[in-house]
């Protein structure tokens, strides 16, 4: 069906027949259909006007839309990524820490190791020295013993007394 404008409508002309009706009404009726479709054109063209308009900006939402979501997506991804980073760093300073643990508990038994065996030689010395004392003071003693009996023998005998000699008188 083709399309009728409203200047169509205004310019339409009939053919008169005998008791056909009447051209004043019919004029008066077409220029309301006229304006009723030119009204209804402008109101379409209007809307048209609105849908591309809302078309464009349902295209520009869209777009921001698909650009919210891929920006979601690369935050997503990379906030994987960083907890991904932080786990494989925390095992590496829990490891770190595990392994330093070890080594110094190691090192530690090792020192304490030796110093038990030091407090051990100590021990043995300080035997060993007091053996040495106490053999030196037997010494000491045993040669003040000799000492004094050399001493003992030594000493004048006084207690003798001279044979006393007759007396003059």
């Amino acid at each position: 069906m083709a399309k009728v404008t409203p200047l169509e409508i205004h310019s339409r002309s009939f053919t008169k027949k005998w008791r056909g009706v009447d051209p004043v009404e019919v004029e008066a009726y077409l220029a309301i259909v006229a304006e009723e479709i030119e009204d209804l054109t402008r109101s379409r063209s209007d809307l048209e006007s609105r849908l591309r308009s809302l078309e464009a900006e349902n295209s520009e939402h869209r777009q921001r839309e698909q650009t919210l979501r891929d920006t979601l997506l690369s935050a997503q991804r990379a906030s994987e990524d960083i907890r991904g980073a932080a786990r494989k760093e925390a095992e590496l300073i829990v490891q770190q820490a595990e392994d330093s643990s070890e080594r110094l508990t190691h090192h530690a038994l090792q020192r304490s190791a030796e110093i038990e065996k030091a407090i051990e030689d100590l021990k043995l010395q300080r035997a060993h020295f007091r053996l040495q004392v106490e053999k030196l003071i037997e010494l000491v003693s045993q040669a003040l013993e000799i000492d004094k009996y050399e001493d003992e023998k030594d000493r004048p005998l006084s207690y003798l007394t001279r044979k006393s000699e007759p007396s003059s008188s």
